[in-house]
C-alpha cells in the first residue's frame, strides 16, 4: 500500500471530512509509476503503514464503509494491518459499490470510470487514491437510489475499533495531481485536489510556501509549473485545500498591510493587489480599496527629492551595527506612531523612502516578535542553528529558504537573541 484515501459523507454522498496521504512502504519499490504517478521519491518522507493505522481506524469507528470492490481493498487492509501487528476485534462489514453496481446497472462493465461515465460524474485524478474516493462518494447515492428500497446491512458498523486514538493526529504526506487552469485557474485546481483539510503548515513550512509564492506571483499570475511546485510545497507539508488558502489569504493580507504602512493606498499598489489575488483565484478580494486621496507636500517630502541620489544607498549599506539597525526600526515604528509620514520618516533618519517600508516591518516585530509567528517561527529555528554552530548556509539548506528570507532570519536570530529579555524568542 502506497497511498490511502477515506472520506466521512453523508447518506447523500455529500463529503463532510477527508484524509489522504502518502505511504512509505517500509523499502518495497512502488512499482508502475506510469500508473499511479507515485515514484520512491514522492513517498520515502511519507509516514509508514504502522503510523497511520490508528487514524484509518478511528476514521473507520462507528461508520458504514463503502468501498468500489470491497473484497479487494479489505485484502490490502488486512494485510498491512497484520504487518503492524494490528488484531482487530471485529470484522469491517462494508457495501461494495461494484456488487451494487452489477445489480443495477447495465453498462459496458462495471468499472469506476464507466460506472461514473454513465451517471454523469466528473472523475477528477483517476488512479489517485483521494479521486477514487471522491468518484465512489458521488456514485453511492446514484446506485442507492436504483435499487429502490432500503438497502438492510448484514451486521452492524464496527466500533471501539481503535481506542486511544483521534482522527487528524497524524501529519500526512498529501499530493495534488493532473492540475489543470481550467476555468478557474492553477491555484484553484491545487486547492481542489488537495484533501479539504490536512495538517496546518509548521512555521519553516509556511515560510517557504510564502515566499515561493512571491516569488511566483512577481508577474501577478500562476502557470502550469509553479502551480505544480506550489502543490509539491503544499504536499510536503501535508497541508490541505483549507491551509493553502489561508496562506494564500496570509498572503494577501501581508501584502495590503505593507502597502498601508505609510496610511496611504495608490492606485498602482491597489493594482498590485488585485493582480495578486486574481492570480490566487480571489479576484474580487479587494474590490472595496480606493486610493487615498494625495496629501498637500510638505517641507520634508520636499528636501528628500532633492538630496543626490546615492545618498540613501550609503545610508542603506552602511547601516553599521545591528544595534543601530534595531534603533532605527523602533524610531521608524514611533514616528509613523506620531503621525509622520513615510517622506517625514526617511528625511529623519537620512534613508529612502523605499528603507523605510523595511525598517517599519522590521520595527514592529522587534517591538512585539509574536506579531509576525511565522518570522518568529524562522527567528527561533536560526537561534538553534546558531547555537548548534551552523552557518548560515547551512541553516538556508536545511529550511530550504531563499537567500533573502534566510539573511533575515539569520538576522532576526542576532538581534532577537542579544534582548535583554531573551523570552521574546
Amino acid at each position: 500500500m502506497i497511498e490511502v484515501a477515506v472520506a466521512r459523507v453523508d447518506a447523500k454522498g455529500r463529503i463532510e471530512d477527508e484524509f489522504a496521504t502518502l505511504i512509505n512502504p517500509d523499502g518495497e519499490d512502488t512499482g508502475p509509476v506510469f500508473i499511479h504517478g507515485i515514484s520512491n521519491d514522492a513517498v520515502r518522507e511519507a509516514p509508514r503503514f504502522t503510523e497511520i493505522a490508528g487514524e484509518l481506524l478511528a476514521r473507520l469507528d462507528g461508520a458504514v464503509v463503502v468501498a468500489h470492490n470491497a473484497t479487494f481493498e479489505e485484502h490490502f487492509l488486512r494485510a498491512e494491518f497484520a504487518r503492524a501487528g494490528i488484531t482487530l476485534s471485529q470484522p469491517l462489514p462494508a457495501l461494495c459499490t461494484l456488487w451494487l453496481a452489477q445489480r443495477t446497472v447495465s453498462t459496458p462493465n462495471h468499472r469506476l470510470g464507466t460506472l461514473c461515465r454513465h451517471h454523469g460524474i466528473p472523475f477528477v485524478d483517476k488512479h489517485a487514491a483521494l479521486g477514487d474516493v471522491r468518484a465512489t462518494s458521488a456514485l453511492l447515492p446514484r446506485l442507492l437510489d436504483s435499487v429502490g428500497q432500503p438497502l438492510v446491512y448484514g451486521a452492524t458498523p464496527a466500533s471501539g475499533l481503535a481506542p486511544g486514538y483521534v482522527a487528524g493526529s497524524v501529519i500526512p504526506r498529501t499530493r495534488a495531481v493532473q492540475l489543470r487552469k481550467g476555468t478557474e485557474g492553477w491555484m484553484a485546481s491545487l486547492m481542489a485536489r488537495l484533501p479539504m483539510t490536512a495538517a496546518e503548515a509548521a512555521g519553516p513550512q509556511a515560510a517557504m510556501y510564502l515566499d515561493e509564492l512571491s516569488e511566483v506571483l512577481e508577474d501577478g499570475r500562476i502557470i502550469g509549473d509553479e502551480a505544480k511546485k506550489l502543490a509539491k510545497i503544499a504536499g510536503a507539508a501535508g497541508m490541505g485545500g483549507a491551509q493553502v488558502r489561508a496562506l494564500n489569504h496570509q498572503f494577501l493580507d501581508l501584502m495590503l498591510q505593507a502597502a498601508l504602512e505609510d496610511d496611504a493606498l495608490t492606485g498602482a499598489e491597489i493594482r498590485e493587489l488585485k493582480r495578486a489575488a486574481t492570480g490566487l483565484g480571489e479576484p474580487n478580494r479587494f474590490d472595496h480599496l480606493t486610493p487615498t486621496p494625495p496629501a498637500a507636500p510638505t517641507r520634508s517630502s520636499a528636501r528628500i527629492i532633492t538630496e543626490p541620489a546615492n545618498a540613501a544607498r550609503t545610508v542603506k549599506t552602511n547601516e553599521g551595527s545591528r544595534a543601530d539597525r534595531t534603533q532605527r526600526a523602533k524610531l521608524a515604528v514611533q514616528q509613523q506612531q506620531r503621525g509622520d509620514s513615510r517622506e517625514q520618516i526617511a528625511a529623519a533618519l537620512g534613508v529612502s523612502v523605499a528603507t523605510v517600508k523595511t525598517l517599519l516591518r522590521d520595527g514592529r516585530f522587534y517591538l512585539n516578535p509574536s506579531s509576525d509567528p511565522v518570522r518568529c517561527d524562522l527567528a527561533r529555528a536560526a537561534a538553534q542553528s546558531r547555537e548548534n554552530g551552523q552557518t548560515q548556509a547551512d541553516f538556508r539548506s536545511d529550511q530550504a529558504l531563499s537567500a533573502a528570507k534566510a539573511q533575515e532570519a539569520w538576522r532576526d536570530a542576532a538581534i532577537l537573541l542579544a534582548h535583554e529579555d531573551p523570552l521574546h524568542l
